[in-house]
C-alpha cells in the first residue's frame, strides 16, 4: 500500500479480516527515516507516544491486535531484534526511504533473518517497494532520479508504483522497467492496495494492473 490508513479502510478491511487475526504479534522496523536523525528527533517520530507509533498502533487495534512491538535502529540490540523478527506474526515495514532502510538493515546484520521471515509482511510506500526483489524509485521531492535497488525479494513476479496519481515521471519509469523486464507492474494509488496471498494477486480499491503480459492494461488507456 501507499498510506498506513490504507490498512482501516471500508475497502480494505473485508478482505483483510480474513488475513489479519486478533492477537497476533506484530513487529515494526524503525529503519526507514530519511537522513541522519538526532537520537532525539529520532524518537519524535517512531518513539512511544509519537503520532507515527500512535497511528500503527491504533490501526491494528482494529483488528484486535495489541501486541506491537519496535525495532528502534538507534536502541535495539541484535539479539532482541532477531526474537523480534522469529516470534513476529505480522512484519510492518513503514514509508520513507527504501535504499536508507534496506542499507540500515545490512548494517544492523538482520538482511538473513527478514529474508527468512515466513509469516505476514505489510508495508506502507517504502515499506512496499522493499518487498520485492528488484523494486525502482520514480523521481520525486525526495528522489530527484529514477534508480533500481535490490529488495528483500519476498515478491518477485511483478513490480509496483506507489503514489501512484499519472504523474508523466512515474510513467516513464514504468516504461524503463517494463521494457528491461517485461514483468507485469501495478500501480498503487494512496487509495489502493495490493495483497498476495496463496500465490493469488488482489488489488483492492484503485490498484490496478497497469502492465500486463501483452503491454498496457486497456484499462489504464
Amino acid at each position: 500500500m501507499s498510506r498506513s490508513s490504507a490498512l482501516v479502510e471500508d475497502w480494505s478491511k473485508d478482505e483483510l479480516n480474513k488475513i489479519l487475526k486478533p492477537n497476533m504479534k506484530v513487529v515494526v522496523l524503525g529503519f526507514s527515516f530519511f537522513g541522519n536523525l538526532t537520537l532525539e528527533d529520532y524518537f519524535l517520530t517512531y518513539g512511544t507516544g509519537s503520532e507515527y507509533f500512535t497511528k500503527i498502533n491504533d490501526n491494528f487495534s482494529e483488528f484486535n491486535i495489541s501486541e506491537v512491538n519496535w525495532i528502534y535502529y538507534y536502541q535495539t540490540k541484535h539479539d532482541e531484534a532477531l526474537d523480534s523478527i522469529n516470534n513476529a506474526d505480522i512484519l510492518y515495514l513503514p514509508g520513507g526511504a527504501p535504499d536508507l532502510m534496506y542499507e540500515r538493515i545490512k548494517e544492523k546484520e538482520l538482511l538473513e533473518a527478514l529474508k527468512a521471515f515466513k509469516g505476514i509482511v505489510i508495508g506502507s510506500s517504502a515499506g512496499a517497494m522493499i518487498q520485492l526483489e528488484h523494486y525502482h524509485i520514480s523521481p520525486d521531492n525526495e528522489y530527484f532520479k529514477f534508480s533500481e535497488h535490490k529488495g528483500l525479494g519476498y515478491i518477485n513476479e511483478f513490480f509496483i508504483e506507489v503514489h501512484y496519481n499519472r504523474r508523466r515521471k512515474q510513467k516513464s519509469s514504468m516504461r524503463k522497467m517494463r521494457k528491461k523486464y517485461l514483468k507485469p507492474i501495478y500501480t498503487i494509488p494512496d487509495d489502493g492496495m495490493v495483497i498476495v496471498k496463496d500465490s493469488k494477486i488482489i488489488t483492492l480499491n484503485q490498484a490496478k494492473k497497469y502492465y500486463n503480459k501483452k503491454g498496457v492494461n486497456k484499462k489504464e488507456q
